[in-house]
């Protein structure tokens, strides 16, 4: 199996370095924007997770820098963090069904 096919699980977190005021709207629409890709998102406090084949993921977080780079006036981190096995598919529901 090529990596881009391969169907991972992630976090993404964006943390724009401005004021609260100013950063809280370009978390919002980064969240839009996971949210109308397609992908199976679960929103949380300190990040989002998707998840769904590599490249689609990978695309994303393309498309969140992006939307960064023409939106804000400081700079920001993406902490983003990836789940992958060589073999299978990794699932939120596989992680976190056992505690719901």
């Amino acid at each position: 199996m090529k990596i881009d096919q391969q169907y991972v699980n992630a976090s993404i977190q964006l943390v724009p370095m401005d004021e609260p005021a100013n950063a809280m709207p370009l978390i919002d629409e980064a969240i839009g924007l996971l949210r109308q890709s397609g992908l199976h998102t679960e929103v949380g406090p300190f990040g989002t997770s998707v998840e769904g084949p590599y490249e689609q993921v990978m695309l994303r977080v393309q498309q969140l820098n992006q939307y960064m780079l023409q939106h804000s006036r400081h700079d920001w981190l993406l902490n983003l963090q990836l789940h992958l096995h060589p073999t299978k598919a990794v699932s939120m529901h596989a992680k976190t069904s056992k505690h719901r």
